[in-house]
């Protein structure tokens, strides 16, 4: 997985891993072309382990409580990286114009 997972109390806590942490404020991304090739390229290696990820999950489903949860995990960080992608294409749309 993308994410790690620690327990606290009930509730399951993710955070990213550093590469996906610079990723979170796109505002504070410094617009030169270079920066903005890289954010472009991180959030496509992020949705692309993502799409893995599910891939997997899916194949893996074997109705039994562990991958129900891995599929749920992995279709969340799908959600994640597909909105994050989007997001920072229109930061850098909007910069253009």
């Amino acid at each position: 997985m993308t994410t790690t997972t620690a327990q606290a109390g009930f509730a399951k806590v993710t955070s990213p891993y550093p590469e996906e942490q610079e990723l979170l404020a796109p505002a504070l991304a410094a617009p030169t072309p270079y920066q903005a090739a890289q954010l472009r390229q991180k959030a496509s290696r992020w949705l692309s382990r993502a799409q893995k990820e599910l891939h997997d999950a899916i194949f893996a489903r074997d109705g039994s409580e562990a991958s129900l949860d891995r599929f749920a995990s992995a279709r969340a960080e799908l959600d994640s990286a597909e909105t994050w992608a989007l997001r920072v294409a229109e930061a850098f749309s909007r910069r253009r114009d």
